[in-house]
């Protein structure tokens, strides 16, 4: 279902869609590009370009494009502009161990 093999799309058990991205799964992968790698696959998979997401986060296709090559630390001011742009929740959570788990819900509703 995911062109990109370290994020992972799944059903919900409600029939939602969501994706998720952990860091850690691609070796020497940095938080920055964990995010970006999540970004990615979840416009990919919304069929939204970059110029839209731009538009509507009020970022430009340049900084969504940094963005999603890791080239950037987002703000969490930033990431709720692109949650708000794809209608999506966004979880970002740090476990220890674990690493970092980031996480779109289609519908803005993770439970």
């Amino acid at each position: 279902m995911s062109s990109d093999p370290g994020v992972k799309v799944q059903r919900h058990q409600r029939g939602m869609a969501w994706a998720h991205a952990e860091c850690g799964e691609i070796q020497d992968e940095r938080l920055e590009e964990t995010l970006g790698r999540a970004v990615r696959e979840w416009r990919g998979r919304t069929g939204m370009t970059q110029a839209r997401l731009a538009e509507l986060s009020g970022l430009t296709q340049a900084a969504i494009s940094r963005l999603e090559h890791g080239k950037c630390m987002p703000t969490f001011p930033l990431l709720e502009r692109i949650a708000q742009a794809f209608g999506s929740a966004l979880l970002v959570s740090m476990d220890p161990g674990r690493g970092v788990t980031v996480t779109f819900a289609a519908g803005g509703d993770l439970t």
